[in-house]
């Protein structure tokens, strides 16, 4: 999985993928059933200002609740969508064949044998079995736990800079910057080894 991060454009359309402005806390492949072990990111051009990478740890965050909460979250499941055109919660996953798949709304690493959250603003559609407001509520409570400053790495890029993460434990997210100015990264993903041929 080799992916342009840029919003270079050529007569008019972008070279890459996921070209501007700011973008939600997310994790790569969280729309497939066996998502993306790790990312990598290497950066070629960056803007002057802005365009940084914010990391926030979801083991942290699990560590972080009350135990009442723990003992709510434990044996959640969801659904998370891969809909990047979305512009808001409020739209997400407004079409019915978008890619979906349902997680533990708590993981456990498969190394480490620690938990942590696994949702995102981004690509955390519902909690399965729950009513749309009720859904969004604890959603929205947890979104913002899991977003506080103490658990968040804000990565400032420098030309030649290579980043990688592990996405089973780990959301990322991309502050915005001006479109006036070149921002050119290379992504590459990493499957998870579980993973049939394909998926």
């Amino acid at each position: 999985g080799v992916m342009l991060v840029s919003n270079i454009r050529k007569d008019g359309k972008p070279i890459g993928s996921l070209p501007d402005g700011e973008m939600m806390f997310h994790s790569d492949g969280a729309h497939r059933e066996f998502p993306y072990r790790a990312t990598t990111l290497f950066g070629i051009r960056i803007p002057s200002t802005g365009g940084n990478t914010l990391f926030a740890n979801l083991q942290a965050a699990y560590d972080a609740l009350s135990p009442k909460m723990r003992k709510r979250v434990e044996t959640l499941e969801t659904q998370t969508v891969y809909d990047y055109a979305a512009q808001d919660r409020g739209t997400i996953g407004e079409d019915p064949t978008l890619p979906r798949a349902r997680h533990p709304l708590v993981k456990t690493h498969p190394v480490t044998d620690r938990k942590s959250l696994y949702i995102s603003r981004l690509m955390t559609e519902k909690i399965v079995g729950f009513d749309h407001d009720e859904s969004e509520a604890l959603l929205a409570e947890l979104f913002d736990h899991a977003e506080k400053s103490e658990f968040v790495y804000s990565h400032k890029w420098t030309p030649g800079d290579l980043v990688i993460w592990d996405n089973r434990s780990t959301n990322h997210a991309r502050t915005d910057f001006s479109d006036d100015e070149q921002r050119l990264l290379r992504r590459y993903t990493i499957s998870d080894p579980a993973a049939p041929l394909g998926n």
